[in-house]
């Protein structure tokens, strides 16, 4: 048998987590491939009727369904990568007794993994709005795409972080979930940023995820404007300063990660 470089056991070790996290996914929960589409309908449905009532059917001049899917559609990816990346640890432990699989590799796996179906759902949705006449054209796709990527490198890396927290602190995993409620409100997902209470800006601007949003949101809707201070540079420093923290605790702590049961 012709030896493998290290390269080739990587790409299979990752390339058959990818497809037991897509078995475990979809295979024996039916209702996990329904849930994936059935979500961002239910927001989409519940939030356009109340947003309707209240303040009528358009914002910052789009259609509000189209609205709420521009920014809601990458902040599931965020959130649910990070989450997913926190339990990683605990629905993983048995592999980690073969040693080609490390746990970076299995937070790699479901980053993959969470990406192709937020990108197979999105594709969905997007093509029923447009079937139904909305306008779904980006404005500056490239732009769009590269904001995306630098927001699941941020999520990546916090969902890092949440699963080191999480391995050393296993009860506080509830708290973390719940405390995305909250963001999902103060992240402008629902309204534009603008529509917030100004007096408290400075302190929601320290959210990236509401600089995301608004920074997404500027590149497909034409003709929407971030409020002010939002920042692409702010979201790249933060990404890079928490990739720097999680890659290096991850280093220091790789072995007690495989050798304890925490989590």
């Amino acid at each position: 048998m012709k030896p493998r470089s290290s390269f080739q056991i990587q790409k299979s070790v990752i390339f058959a987590l990818v497809l037991r996290e897509a078995r475990a996914r979809f295979g024996e929960r039916r209702m996990g491939a329904v849930w994936t589409l059935v979500e961002p309908i239910c927001h989409l449905l519940i939030f356009t009727l109340l947003f309707s009532l209240i303040r009528g059917r358009t914002v910052a001049g789009v259609e509000y369904p189209v609205f709420v899917l521009v920014g809601m559609a990458p902040f599931l990816l965020y959130r649910n990568t990070a989450l997913r990346l926190m339990d990683s640890l605990r629905e993983n432990r048995s592999l980690f007794a073969y040693k080609q699989i490390k746990p970076l590799d299995t937070y790699v796996a479901r980053v993959l993994v969470e990406t192709c179906i937020s990108a197979a759902v999105y594709s969905i949705l997007v093509f029923g709005f447009a079937w139904f006449g909305f306008d779904m054209a980006v404005s500056n796709p490239l732009q769009w795409l590269t904001t995306l990527a630098i927001g699941l490198l941020f999520a990546f890396g916090l969902g890092m972080i949440l699963a080191l927290v999480t391995h050393a602190l296993p009860s506080i995993k509830p708290v973390i979930r719940m405390a995305f409620f909250p963001l999902y409100f103060i992240s402008g997902v629902l309204v534009p940023a603008s529509y917030l209470p100004q007096a408290m800006m400075p302190l929601l601007l320290l959210n990236p995820f509401l600089h995301l949003v608004e920074l997404i949101r500027a590149e497909v809707l034409p003709h929407y404007t971030p409020v002010d201070g939002v920042s692409e540079m702010y979201v790249i420093t933060l990404t890079v300063i928490l990739l720097f923290i999680a890659l290096g605790s991850y280093r220091a702590r790789r072995l007690h990660l495989i050798s304890t049961k925490n989590g």
